[in-house]
């Protein structure tokens, strides 16, 4: 027997992340993001200073000399900055006002790119590569950033840098320097030094002129799309809405056609010849499908109209909505021969009571549709910690593994099901998902071709 389950709203896997440009969530996660990694950055610079304590003689006889006192210094600065947009932070959610994250967004990174110009000096500027750090940051902006910003990053990082090697050029803030051996000790070494800081802000410039046009253009994409997006769910709603005007219209006449059926079956239906009770009959029949698809559509527009605020949950009993619906349904079971078997004690939840009605309803009710002739239809419920376990099952077609995921999308039916039960409007499981969705209820199916299936609706107590 094969399984799906409908999660409830909020619940279910989240979608791949769609880009949204500059907005509050994404810099708000990015800089929770920063704050994660500096921590990181701050346990590597306390390991690196203590190894280099530790192990100062081993790694002066490979030609290194580690800065650990500046290491430890950068490492505490680091610590209290970090710190400090800790706390501040705890005031910020992903709906904060964008220019108040952008604040503290600008501060980190100025503070980084300090905290780099410092590492760089210690490790030593011109005589490693260490300089190309700034990389990090500068690659970083043009993701977050528009193209005018993140050129500000690599301005701001560039004088950073070229302040740093010309005061050590001038002897002004002499730089320890990694390496215990210094490969360029004439004077012409301030020219390459000079030469190798302008090459390194070249090679930044070109970086991050490549990334954020890519980035730009990504972005430039990503609002046209989001435009298209949101002129398609328009076109939708008022589709939607449109849909719903032109059922409810529908809703008089067909009331109007049922009622004179009614009448002349209650006052002339011996006087009408069989060839047209036979065409009246279908009449009928029609008229009550079409109904039905009327009332479904109207309850399933209702739904997706009002999600959850439609009306306040209150306590009510599962065993009584459960007995009201099977005394609606008892003519059309009683038509089909089907059999009833229900263990549904009284039970206290808290939730819409026409909502859950009509899923109780609906569930019932499709079970004794894919149930075969005289099959038997068993309703169950039990209390399971915090929830309500209610099911109900069928020996009925059953349905394919394949088509477990679709069975709640509107309209869908399978081949076997529109054999089986040609007046079903495709909509009732639909409906069953929009209340479950609003009501945090999660749906378990199980199923086996032509051995029926089990439906379960765990439906929260909410201290009812």
């Amino acid at each position: 027997m094969k399984s799906f389950e409908l999660l409830p709203a909020g619940a279910e896997p989240a979608a791949l992340p769609v880009p949204q440009g500059l907005g509050s969530p994404v810099l708000f996660r990015n800089s929770a993001w920063f704050i994660k990694v500096r921590w990181i950055v701050i346990g590597l610079f306390l390991a690196a200073g203590a190894a280099g304590r530790l192990f100062s003689q081993a790694f002066r006889a490979s030609g290194l000399v580690v800065p650990h006192r500046g290491l430890w210094l950068l490492a505490g600065g680091l610590t209290a900055a970090n710190l400090f947009f800790h706390f501040y932070s705890r005031g910020f959610t992903a709906a904060s006002p964008l220019p108040r994250i952008k604040k503290v967004v600008w501060l980190q990174i100025l503070i980084d790119l300090a905290a780099v110009t410092f590492l760089v000096h210690l490790i030593g500027s011109t005589d490693t590569f260490i300089a190309f750090t700034y990389l990090f940051h500068i690659t970083l902006s043009c993701i977050f950033f528009p193209q005018r910003e993140s050129l500000l990053v690599w301005i701001i990082a560039s004088v950073f840098y070229l302040a740093a090697v010309a005061l050590e050029l001038t002897g002004v803030w002499r730089g320890p320097g990694i390496l215990a051996v210094v490969f360029f000790a004439d004077q012409d070494s301030v020219t390459l030094k000079a030469l190798f800081a302008g090459s390194a802000v070249f090679v930044w410039f070109i970086v991050w002129y490549f990334v954020s046009s890519l980035s730009e253009a990504v972005r430039r994409q990503d609002r046209i799309l989001s435009q298209a997006n949101e002129q398609l769910l328009k076109a939708d709603q008022e589709k939607t809405r449109q849909v719903l005007l032109t059922t409810h219209d529908l809703k008089a006449p067909f009331a109007g056609i049922e009622s004179n059926i009614q009448v002349l079956k209650s006052l002339h239906w011996d006087k009408i010849p069989e060839q047209v009770q036979a065409i009246i009959e279908k009449i009928d029949h029609r008229s009550q499908a079409l109904r039905e698809r009327i009332r479904d559509i109207l309850v399933l527009g209702d739904l997706k109209a009002h999600g959850a605020g439609r009306a306040p949950a209150s306590p009510l009993d599962l065993g009584q909505v459960v007995a009201a619906a099977l005394e609606e349904l008892a003519e059309k079971a009683e038509s089909r021969r089907i059999s009833f078997t229900v263990e549904v004690p009284s039970l206290m939840i808290s939730g819409d009571r026409e909502r859950l009605s009509i899923l109780v309803s609906n569930l019932i009710s499709n079970a004794v549709s894919y149930s075969y002739e005289g099959g038997k239809v068993t309703v169950k419920a039990a209390k399971t910690g915090e929830q309500v376990m209610f099911s109900v099952s069928d020996r009925g077609i059953g349905i394919k593994e394949e088509s477990l995921p679709h069975i709640f999308e509107e309209y869908y039916r399978t081949k076997s099901a529109a054999q089986h039960n040609a007046n079903s409007t495709g909509l009732g499981l639909s409906i069953v998902r929009e209340i479950a969705r609003a009501g945090g209820m999660k749906i378990r199916v199980e199923s086996e071709v032509e051995r029926g299936t089990t439906i379960e609706v765990f439906i929260p107590t909410g201290g009812a």
